[in-house]
């Protein structure tokens, strides 16, 4: 049987549509959507400045970007690079907040998060660090928001799709399959 590197669940978050701030909930349920209840759930997605050089903006293109996760150390380190204590579970938009998953930003696309209640997420790459969610840092930690992209190179987690619906919970064991 194979042995796969694992990372622990410490935070759990949707962003509605209808909210300033993403809500903590648990479980995390993942339908083909992604996270139901956030504001990035479905299937499709209007393009945006990320595929300029493939669509004109608005054009609708299937949503690779339904799930935001992060890493705990890698946060610490832009945490660091802002002069600020922590950035908490939830503040920079993730909807999974990981724990021992050291270096999570640069693995490679395709690489399967698999947690134990069935659900699968496929990572797309790096989550670009952009002003909004520095502006939610700005909002908390009074740092300017356009300090966060600077901070957040390679250190902002990825994104993805659920390749299989399930549900997460605080505390659970995720494999990491590269």
């Amino acid at each position: 049987m194979t042995s796969y590197p694992t990372a622990v669940v410490l935070g759990l978050h949707v962003w509605p549509a209808d909210a300033d701030v993403p809500v903590a909930v648990d479980p995390l349920v993942l339908d083909w959507g992604g996270p139901v209840g956030d504001r990035h759930h479905g299937l499709t997605m209007r393009s945006d400045s990320r595929q300029r050089r493939h669509y004109e903006p608005g054009t609708e293109i299937r949503n690779h970007r339904q799930v935001s996760v992060v890493a705990e150390a890698e946060l610490a380190e832009v945490a660091a690079a802002l002069d600020v204590d922590r950035l908490a579970p939830g503040l920079v938009a993730d909807n999974v907040y990981l724990s021992g998953s050291a270096g999570l930003t640069a693995l490679p696309p395709m690489t399967r998060l698999v947690f134990p209640r069935g659900a699968v997420l496929v990572l797309g790459g790096e989550n670009t660090p952009c002003t909004i969610a520095g502006a939610m840092v700005e909002a908390v930690h009074g740092t300017p928001a356009s300090a966060f992209p600077r901070a957040a190179i390679h250190k902002r987690g990825v994104t993805g799709w659920v390749e299989h619906p399930g549900e997460v919970r605080l505390g659970d064991a995720v494999e990491i399959r590269t």
